[in-house]
């Protein structure tokens, strides 16, 4: 009978629902940074393959500056 009254008092239900929204606190910031680098990378990825078409259809570094400055893109310093 003592590991059952044990058991009564581990799964008490306020300490589960402490520790569950301790939990849930902790995973919905964590959950927003990491789908906020997603889009990041999303977009990082369909810019570099906007260009690469360009690229791949022959024009020029003044035109492919045209349409991204057109689409609000801004150019990327290679230097950094």
């Amino acid at each position: 009978m003592l590991a059952a009254e044990a058991w009564e008092k581990v799964f008490d239900l306020p300490q589960i629902a402490i520790v569950g929204g301790l939990a849930i606190g902790c995973l919905v910031p964590i959950a927003g940074i990491i789908s906020s680098y997603w889009f990041k990378v999303q977009k990082v990825r369909s810019e570099n393959a906007l260009k690469r078409t360009m690229v791949e259809r022959g024009m020029s570094v003044d035109e492919i500056e045209r349409v991204i400055a057109a689409q609000g893109l801004e150019p990327r310093d290679p230097r950094r």
